[in-house]
């Protein structure tokens, strides 16, 4: 993308009123002009600017320094293990675990210096590779000044379309997510929350707690996200939506059950790609579980 048409769109969302920006991607720390681009926001006078990355290159500090300076006071941060087995694997480059963790180390001695107001956050995809190991995920981030992690319930898609292989179920999953509430309650006290869960299929000891839905269910805490994606006019040239709108319209469903729950105002649904996989049987008690668990979120 050019950077006149990220100046247009810059000036247009700030005369909306909007005072929050993110650059996301594919990975947008590739692009040459990013610092420019920061720093346009903000003169313009957006007031949380927010970095999505793989943060690879961030390994640099002071690639990193020059982007705070331009701007940048928030960065989420995408990494899907701890194991560098396995995050080289599902990114397919050898060496990149190292190169996020020297990025980290980077990124949490400025949040601790002040320097990202907004927050560091890591977003990690809930795949069955880590299942099993979630405390020891959080162990490890945590020593290295992490305190704020998202999971993702994966999305079937790519190399996870129809796969049990990388996708668990809900049943699977909840007893970690429950271990893990517990155990960040009692001794880790980060900022954790859970993102792209049916409501039905969160533990029901969280279901039944208002104050731990509020904490922990990313979808709670998440700003409204007015998308803008560019791309060449030959694949439909530039599309605006809502991110919320996307995920319940395109990609997530209710189904016939839900219209019994008394959650699904406020539940987004499941993963179409999901029910590809392990079908809608699961379900079939949410309205019931709901109903037990009662708690106005």
């Amino acid at each position: 993308m050019k950077i006149e048409q990220v100046k247009t769109e810059i000036e247009n969302r700030r005369n909306d009123g909007i005072e929050s920006i993110g650059f996301i991607g594919g990975e947008p720390t590739l692009h040459p002009k990013l610092a420019e681009m920061i720093a346009l926001a903000r003169d313009k006078g957006f007031k949380r600017i927010a970095l999505c990355t793989n943060g690879s290159r961030l390994a640099d500090p002071a690639l990193l320094d020059r982007f705070i300076e331009a701007g940048v006071t928030r960065v989420a941060f995408s990494i899907h293990s701890h194991r560098a087995s396995i995050e080289d694997g599902i990114t397919q480059r050898k060496g990149s675990f190292d190169e996020k963790i020297r990025a980290i180390h980077n990124l949490t001695q400025a949040s601790n210096q002040g320097r990202l107001p907004d927050g560091f956050s890591l977003n990690s995809v809930l795949h069955r590779k880590i299942l099993a190991h979630l405390e020891d995920f959080v162990i490890f981030f945590k020593k290295i000044g992490v305190v704020d992690i998202r999971f993702n319930f994966i999305k079937p898609e790519h190399q996870a379309v129809g796969s049990r292989k990388w996708v668990p179920s809900f049943k699977e999953t909840s007893p970690r997510v429950l271990e893990l509430i517990t155990l960040n309650e009692a001794k880790y006290g980060l900022h954790l929350t859970f993102a792209d869960f049916p409501l039905c299929r969160l533990p029901w000891q969280v279901l039944s707690n208002a104050n731990l839905m509020q904490r922990y269910v990313g979808e709670n805490l998440d700003l409204v996200t007015e998308v803008t994606l560019y791309r060449p006019q030959n694949i439909g040239g530039t599309k605006r939506f809502n991110w919320k709108t996307q995920r319940t319209t395109y990609l997530k469903c209710l189904l016939p059950v839900c219209e019994h729950c008394s959650l699904r105002t406020k539940c987004e649904g499941v993963w179409k790609a999901y029910l590809d996989i392990y079908g809608a049987k699961e379900f079939e008690d949410g309205p019931a579980l709901a109903e037990a668990c009662a708690v106005e979120i």
